[in-house]
């Protein structure tokens, strides 16, 4: 009998589904962020099959990783205008006084 060899996409479906029973054992306020970061590695799953490695977990967990940086960069420099701008203005405030 031949073997049947699963897509990429099938196996990371298992995967998600596997990671699913530890998210039902969380607290409520942990499953949601949970949830919410288990959505996050379908926005990669092309780049996740083009590899296609036997690794999909670890890949999985570089999606999550790119995108929270990607979240943080964001937040970083949206911060930074916003210091910047504060700055600009008590020096301004200053120069009036």
């Amino acid at each position: 009998m031949g073997h049947t060899v699963w897509s990429s996409r099938q196996n990371l479906d298992i995967l998600l589904d596997e990671l699913s029973s530890y998210g039902k054992a969380l607290r409520q306020e942990d499953r949601e962020i949970f949830v919410r970061l288990l959505k996050v590695p379908l926005q990669h799953v092309g780049s996740i099959s083009y590899v296609s490695s036997l690794h999909e977990w670890a890949f999985l967990l570089l999606s999550i990783m790119l995108e929270q940086e990607k979240r943080l960069r964001k937040l970083e420099e949206t911060y930074g205008r916003v210091v910047d701008g504060c700055v600009q203005e008590r020096q301004l405030d200053n120069t009036v006084d």
